[in-house]
């Protein structure tokens, strides 16, 4: 109750008092009159513990969003960064979110794509989110995830036909650079068949 309306109310309570002991005296309008002030007062203190509820509503809100968007933002950056345990750090922190309820999606896709990123793409494969707008791009290295024996074999057979005469030479060169664009980088490996093919085998290197 405000202090006014309090104040009025309290007068007017007297007031009645000394009219309910007077030998003619009639109470009720000073009884009425308080218990007006002190609705108005109840309605004016309701009032604003309602208008500090909704700021501090406001308030927790403003601040739920700019957290959301600071951590939808590193989630992006650590899903984009084509580095296998930033991505999964990313993922756990996005799932955590999640988990608790907090939709943190949007606000990432959004910052992938404006980082040039394919959103898809980098939620479902670490360092392969390449950028959407852009299909020259460098591609990542998964050179460490051709299986040796693949690698051997591939080496072997262009090695041999890069040290040939003719086609065959171009055709290897051609599916050397293809693989290397598509992030298979075997270039050591043919070389050192190469080698192996015009020198011989290290000597260094144990026979097996």
């Amino acid at each position: 109750m405000s202090i006014g309306h309090r104040i009025e109310a309290e007068k007017l309570l007297e007031q009645a008092a000394r009219e309910f002991i007077a030998p003619e005296g009639d109470p009720t309008s000073a009884l009425a009159a308080a218990l007006v002030h002190a609705t108005l007062g109840g309605n004016e203190d309701r009032g604003a513990a309602y208008a500090d509820l909704r700021d501090a509503n406001i308030l927790l809100r403003q601040q739920k969003f700019t957290a959301i968007e600071l951590v939808g933002n590193h989630i992006a950056d650590g899903l984009t960064s084509k580095n296998p345990e930033q991505w999964k750090a990313a993922r756990d922190l996005a799932r955590g979110f999640d988990e608790a309820g907090i939709g943190i999606e949007r606000v990432t896709d959004e910052r992938i794509a404006e980082l040039g990123y394919d959103p898809k793409t980098a939620w479902n494969n670490p360092g392969a989110a390449a950028p959407a707008d852009d299909p020259w791009g460098p591609a990542p290295d998964i050179t460490a995830d051709v299986p040796e024996p693949v690698r051997r074999v591939l080496a072997e057979y262009l090695a041999a036909a890069l040290l040939s005469k003719g086609d065959a030479q171009g055709v290897a060169q051609t599916i050397t650079f293809a693989l290397k664009h598509a992030g298979a980088d075997l270039t050591s490996d043919i070389e050192k068949r190469i080698t192996e093919l015009t020198l011989g085998r290290d000597p260094s290197e144990p026979p097996f």
